[in-house]
């Protein structure tokens, strides 16, 4: 594994949980529901970075790490942030 890879594998990981921790600390600010849904797009796509960091370390995880797991966690991801931000 080249070392860009594994920056950007780690780097994909600590954006997703900086994303999670601000909209965290703004919905604890403000209770306003759509930052939750948000927050719960950015811990999924924090969740996967660290399922690909995981993989670093680990020959056991690249065996879970396939697309169609990684696709669904994109897409789970994606509506929730696109749900966050609908005018209701």
């Amino acid at each position: 594994m080249e070392e860009i890879e594994i920056f950007l594998r780690l780097a994909f990981a600590g954006i997703g949980l900086i994303m999670t921790a601000l909209t965290a600390i703004s919905w604890s600010r403000t209770r306003e529901p759509k930052l939750m849904l948000a927050a719960a797009g950015f811990a999924t796509l924090a969740a996967e970075g660290i399922m690909l960091s995981a993989g670093i370390f680990s020959d056991g995880i690249e065996a879970v790490n396939t697309t169609m797991t990684l696709v669904g966690m994109n897409l789970l991801a994606l509506i929730l942030i696109y749900l966050s931000v609908l005018k209701r």
